[in-house]
C-alpha cells in the first residue's frame, strides 16, 4: 500500500476513505455529464442566436485590434517624421 495509503490505513479506515473518494469521483463525473447535457440543450434551443452573438463579438474584436494596430502604425509614422524633421 505504499504511497496511496494515508494515516487512516493504520486505524483500519482505508476502505472507508477509498469509498468516500470513489463516491466523490462519481459525483464529479455526474456533474460533468450534466454540464455537457446542459450545453447540448442550450445549443439545441439557442444555437443560432448564440452563433450570431459569437460572430458579432469576433467581428467587433477583430475591428478593435485592427483599429489599434492602425493607430499604433500612425503613431510610429508620426514619431519617424518627427525624428526626421529634428535631424534636418
Amino acid at each position: 500500500m505504499g504511497g496511496v495509503c494515508t494515516t487512516t490505513c493504520e486505524t483500519g479506515d482505508f476502505y472507508d476513505v477509498m469509498e468516500s473518494r470513489l463516491m466523490q469521483m462519481t459525483f464529479w463525473a455526474h456533474k460533468e455529464v450534466l454540464y455537457e447535457k446542459i450545453k447540448q440543450q442550450i445549443e439545441k434551443q439557442e444555437g443560432k442566436k448564440l452563433e450570431k452573438i459569437a460572430e458579432l463579438l469576433v467581428e467587433a474584436s477583430n475591428s478593435k485590434w485592427k483599429t489599434e494596430r492602425e493607430a499604433e502604425k500612425n503613431d510610429d509614422e508620426l514619431r519617424e517624421k518627427l525624428r526626421e524633421t529634428f535631424e534636418e
